[in-house]
């Protein structure tokens, strides 16, 4: 997947040339992009390796469209341009899938979300979300609550 994402990435800028917009680019990269990389995150149980070659994966292209150093962070161009890391892109995908499940009228579903549920209070508690009253909006807010907090203390 890693490959497929740096085959498109790599296309995009190609087209694009050196004197794009950034955030038309990053717009680009997350609509078309973004998907492969993490196409059925929701189902998978990562290495610190696997998470580490999708988090390089995802900085590089920040680094690469901002021109900026590779080794400074790349969270103060996430932040700014409205993306989240990708190990928070996960947590986020995997919640709102199981919530989903778990208020779908559908029995296997509704089962499915009870195999995944203990793994899903955990990240829950994390973020410090109620199970209860979990919907998209607030998973999304809480989580972008917790990136910009990191952000910020990191500025």
């Amino acid at each position: 997947m890693c490959r497929k994402f740096y085959g498109q990435f790599n296309n995009i800028m190609s087209v694009l040339g050196k004197q794009s917009n950034e955030m038309s680019t990053v717009s680009l990269i997350k609509t078309y992009c973004l998907p492969t990389l993490l196409c059925g995150c929701e189902a998978w149980t990562l290495t610190d390796g696997s998470l580490y070659k999708l988090n390089t994966a995802w900085n590089n292209c920040f680094r690469r469209i901002f021109s900026c150093c590779w080794r400074e962070s790349t969270q103060p161009l996430q932040f700014y341009c409205k993306s989240l890391p990708i190990y928070l892109l996960l947590d986020q995908r995997k919640l709102i899938l199981w919530m989903k499940m778990y208020r779908s009228n559908n029995i296997v579903l509704k089962t499915l979300s009870g195999v995944t549920y203990y793994e899903l209070l955990a990240t829950c508690s994390k973020y410090s979300i109620d199970v209860t009253d979990m919907s998209e909006n607030i998973i999304k807010q809480t989580i972008w609550k917790v990136f910009s907090h990191t952000v910020g203390a990191d500025l």
